[in-house]
């Protein structure tokens, strides 16, 4: 699953003890399992029978589950979650009745079928009758009102199959599924297979919708929908050497969105073969439907055959975002992969969850730059390195393979660890031993545990016996999936007698004044450039050691990147000199490469070795660049410099002198895309204009954007909403800055189109300009609304996080929360609870800061899934940024912005 932005510390073993302790005492002689089920009963099938009306507030549904007992038992443990059983009728391997009851334990989503004797180890049917209200938390089977119009969905990882039906809810456990769907005369359903049969109820209102037997699936990645849904039959993909037969293909969207779904589609045909071929495996399922929602938990969702998607992450038209072209490309291609990687191949336990997906975000840029190379997935790959790099800096990070026990570690899995981490170590060992036998390995893993579950292990003894690097490939993959941290690889070249040594130590990167209780040390696979006249060459070695010297083959290099092609999962350390000579060739570096130099700068500074204005002085070599990622690489740095360290008056100099360095570029770039010009260009674009605008808040920039933002709202004199006057690249921005230079009547008009809209990426943008609103009392008012059903869950973080952004409103919103707490976290999403102290913790870098944000949430924490990890983090978090802050000197950075005032105010 996709961009769950997602950040995630262990559930305390005391209070685990004690609640074991309790549910011990309320189910007898044995205690109600809180982590994996025990390995008493194994289910073999289910027989799904589920009747829905989304326009109706409950379902009925039937579920047969056909259950091997590996031994004599007295009862079985499964799972469902805020479901009426009405009945179960349990039968032997012969048809003869058992007598059982059933019983659901609380809300810990664990339900007890207990035999009134002994059953001897056989085949038995769990035959499940039970009702249960569309969830309100977009889990399970949940429903969504657009306008006139109602429809249900599923989304079921991690957990949340319980919501839906009872289940054996954890992914080793992969049976074939026969779905039927009883659903209103005129709606349209589907379920992760091909539709075989339909038949009407004698009053003509129903009809039951009978769809193939799965392939064996987890229930994670099971999946139906219902509705007056837009259904657009593409092209079937044509038959390949890796697939015989043809693939249908269809896009599913919300009623008069159809149209919308063409641009998705074209790139999943042109996916599907890609992967077939790498893998070596046909595409797993007998169809692929791609499903939009107009409202989702996550971006989307891998089930298999179904893939269910945000609709604003699926669905295009001509006013979109340029950028919008290439995140439906990227997110199709990550859920497509996992049709693979997750679906063919599923991991045993949570455990190993970066399996699933890691591998779909390597693949992911993998797949995008072989098909679509313009969209720089190099650079998109590796700014997600570095923001993982940052939770990875922390001491409470957690391992990518973390021990997972209970809800809370699942939920909080889902984040930059296990994905931007997980995708950098494979990218790194690929780079290591070679794209040819890391492929080999690969399609050896898919091929010996297709339909199945594979683990680490699995995976590691496979890579291993392709890769041609013996034991090492294990030491390396093993240093970096079971401890946490990021390494720091010190570099330094010794010349002598025409030959060069390279001397290589490591450590743990950790920010200033953090110091870790262990020494860590892991196998690092080091690739170094050298560069030599006009040329350069790269070299790779592999540190085992805390420190080791490596003969250089060739002369003696005039510069070392000590991170060839950017795709070690590490941080580098130069001595002064080197890293001058570094930066001075820095033109000569791949794109990649550039944005690690500035990364390795940014480090720097985080460790207290880089003062402030030597970071400030290292800027203007990046923003000439011509490429978007590296010209704005060092742009989160500069603002923790303005905002945290410098004062009112060095501030503004600051902010002169950084507008001016980029104002003509933004000036020649224009304020609107033109016909035919480059992606980098308006990226570019986005990203300069969101910086000088809303972050700088130059006043020529902003006059721009709330022209635009006027304009798009109706406010220049029109008098009707037309979001289409607005660039589309920087809609957001201009609607925020129309609102909040607007006053009262730009906020109601951003409301009416709200409202009226039924385009989720317009809404997306209209609920973020009411968040953003620093008016006191329109702040307070959309604090408000956000609470209101007329706002989607889904919608939700849009308006908190623009909110939050500002830092006028930071104050309010905090007294907001003491006041609204329970009533927000009720409406938040199971995988959203963890990060509500991250949310207001935005802007907070002081001790003082940290325990006001420790004391109001450490006595809520229990009440927010997974909250525990995700309050260590940010308190953390906060006090490395108050540690930095405290030990920097202010008045060399006084001294250097006087001394780079501008000559002239900027345009």
């Amino acid at each position: 699953m996709l961009m769950r932005v997602i950040g995630a510390i262990l559930l305390l073993a005391f209070t685990c003890l004690g609640v074991a302790a309790a549910r011990a005492a309320a189910a007898g002689s044995e205690v109600v399992p809180d982590g994996k089920l025990p390995q008493v009963a194994t289910p073999l099938a289910y027989i799904l029978d589920i009747t829905a009306d989304p326009r109706a507030d409950r379902f009925e549904g039937r579920a047969r589950i056909r259950v091997r007992l590996e031994q004599a038992a007295t009862r079985v443990w499964l799972h469902a979650q805020r479901i009426d059983v009405h009945q179960l009728v349990a039968s032997d391997a012969n048809g003869r009745a058992l007598k059982a009851t059933v019983q659901l334990h609380g809300d810990t989503g664990v339900l007890e079928v207990r035999f009134a004797a002994r059953v001897p180890a056989q085949e038995i049917l769990l035959d499940f009758r039970y009702g249960a209200a569309f969830n309100a938390e977009l889990q399970g089977l949940y429903k969504v009102r657009l306008g006139d119009d109602a429809y249900a969905m599923t989304q079921m990882e991690p957990v949340s199959a319980r919501y839906a039906f009872p289940a054996f809810d954890e992914p080793r456990f992969k049976t074939p599924f026969d779905i039927s769907l009883t659903v209103p005369v005129a709606d349209v359903a589907v379920a992760n297979t091909r539709q075989t049969g339909q038949t009407k109820s004698p009053d003509g209102q129903w009809k039951t919708l009978s769809f193939a037997t799965t392939r064996p699936l987890p229930t994670y990645l099971v999946a139906f929908a219902i509705g007056p849904w837009d259904v657009v039959e593409a092209q079937p993909i044509a038959p390949n050497a890796v697939r015989k037969a043809p693939l249908p293909l269809r896009g599913i969207a919300a009623r008069g969105n159809g149209a919308k779904l063409d641009w998705a589609l074209q790139t999943a045909a042109a996916i599907v073969p890609w992967f077939e071929d790498y893998s070596g495996q046909p595409y797993p399922f007998d169809k692929l439907d791609l499903l939009g929602a107009p409202d989702f938990s996550a971006g989307a969702m891998e089930n298999a055959g179904l893939i269910i998607y945000r609709d604003a992450e699926l669905l295009i038209d001509k006013q979109s975002a340029a950028e919008r072209y290439r995140g439906v490309f990227n997110i199709n291609a990550h859920e497509i992969a996992h049709q693979w990687y997750g679906d063919l191949v599923t991991v045993p336990w949570w455990d190993d969850l970066w399996l699933n997906e890691a591998f779909a975000t390597w693949a992911q840029a993998k797949a995008t730059l072989a098909l679509h190379p313009e969209y720089d997935a190099e650079l998109g790959a590796l700014e997600g390195r570095q923001w993982a790099m940052a939770s990875d800096s922390l001491l409470s990070t957690r391992k990518i393979r973390q021990p997972i026990d209970g809800r809370g570690d699942i939920e909080t899995a889902f984040d930059g660890i296990t994905y931007q981490k997980g995708a950098a170590v494979l990218a790194m060992v690929e780079r290591w031993v070679g794209e040819d036998r890391f492929r080999a390995g690969m399609r050896a893993y898919l091929a010996a545990h297709a339909f199945g579950s594979g683990s680490s292990n699995d995976l590691i003894a496979t890579l291993a016996e392709h890769a041609g690097k013996g034991a090492a490939l294990a030491r390396v993959m093993r240093s970096f999936l079971d401890q946490a941290g990021v390494p720091l690889v010190k570099a330094s070249l010794d010349c002598a007698d025409g030959k060069a040594t390279l001397a290589l130590a490591q450590t743990r990167h950790l920010p200033l004044g953090v110091m870790a209780s262990t020494r860590a040390q892991w196998s690092v696979p080091v690739c170094v450039r050298f560069g030599r006249g006009d040329g350069s060459d790269a070299q790779c070695f592999l540190l085992e050691q805390a420190q080791q010297q490596f003969a250089v083959a060739g002369a003696c290099p005039d510069w070392l990147l000590p991170n060839a092609d950017a795709r070690g999962y590490y941080r580098f350390e130069l001595a002064p000199a080197d890293f001058a000579r570094l930066t001075a060739a820095h033109a000569r570096l791949r794109a990649p490469e550039q944005l690690v130099l500035a990364d390795a700068l940014d480090a720097a500074f985080a460790r207290g070795s880089l003062a402030p204005d030597a970071l400030l002085d290292a800027m203007p070599a990046f923003a000439d660049s011509g490429v978007p990622q590296v010209a704005t690489a060092l742009f989160p740095r500069y603002l923790w410099i303005r905002r945290q360290l410098a004062g009112a008056s060095t501030g503004l100099a600051l902010d002169a002198w950084v507008a001016d360095l980029y104002d003509a570029r933004m000036r020649g770039l224009g304020w609107r895309r033109q016909a035919g010009e480059a992606g980098t260009v308006t990226a570019l674009r986005r990203r300069l204009a969101h910086f000088l605008a809303t972050e700088v808040r130059q006043p020529a920039a902003r006059a721009a954007l709330a022209a635009q933002g006027r304009a798009a709202l109706g406010l220049d004199g029109s008098g009707t909403v037309d979001l289409a006057r607005a660039d589309p690249d920087l809609l957001d921005d201009a609607l925020k800055i129309a609102v909040q230079d607007g006053g009262a009547p730009a906020y109601a008009a951003a409301q009416r189109a709200f409202e009226a809209s039924r385009n989720t990426a317009q809404r997306y943008a209209l609920v973020a300009a009411l968040g953003a609103s620093t008016e006191p009392a329109l702040a307070a008012r959309a604090r408000d609304f956000g609470l209101t059903p007329r706002v989607q869950v889904g919608e939700m973080n849009y308006l908190y996080e623009a909110q939050l952004d500002e830092p006028a409103n930071r104050a309010a919103a905090w007294q907001w929360l003491h006041a609204h707490f329970d009533a927000l976290r009720e409406r938040l999403p199971p995988f959203a609870q963890a990060g509500l102290p991250a949310r207001f913790a935005v802007g907070r870098c002081s001790m003082a800061a940290a325990d006001e944000l420790a004391a109001f949430f450490t006595p809520r924490i229990k009440d927010l899934i997974g909250g525990e990890r995700g309050l260590a983090q940010t308190v953390e978090r906060i006090r490395q940024c108050a540690t930095l802050r405290e030990q920097l000197d202010a008045r060399p950075l006084d001294e250097w912005a006087a001394a780079h005032r501008p000559r002239q105010a900027s345009h």
